[in-house]
């Protein structure tokens, strides 16, 4: 609740959206496999195919402006630590979009 309330605040709903276990498929169905701390990072490449020519990798390498590697959990912590982590999957999101664009042009 705490997270939609944080995206809700600037405008984005994400009511309708289920987070869900990643699956061996999805190595079939994505292109990118984007992990938010190194723990997950490395179950998933224990599961990644040899033949995957995809990338998997955190999903802050693509954040520039930051130093961090993982993104926090904020569970524990008070709305500050759900803006922090708004703030970069924020900086991410535009990251990766770049990443795109320039991979496809």
């Amino acid at each position: 609740s705490r997270s939609i309330q944080t995206a809700l605040d600037h405008d984005l709903d994400l009511n309708a959206l289920r987070a869900r276990l990643f699956v061996e498929d999805d190595f079939e169905r994505f292109d990118y496999i984007l992990a938010m701390d190194r723990k997950n990072l490395e179950d998933i490449s224990k599961l990644k195919p040899l033949n995957f020519k995809g990338f998997v990798g955190l999903f802050l390498s693509f954040a520039s402006e930051t130093c961090r590697l993982d993104v926090p959990d904020p569970y524990f912590s008070g709305n500050d630590g759900f803006e922090l982590v708004f703030d970069l999957v924020t900086i991410a999101s535009r990251g990766l979009l770049n990443h795109i664009r320039h991979r496809q042009l």
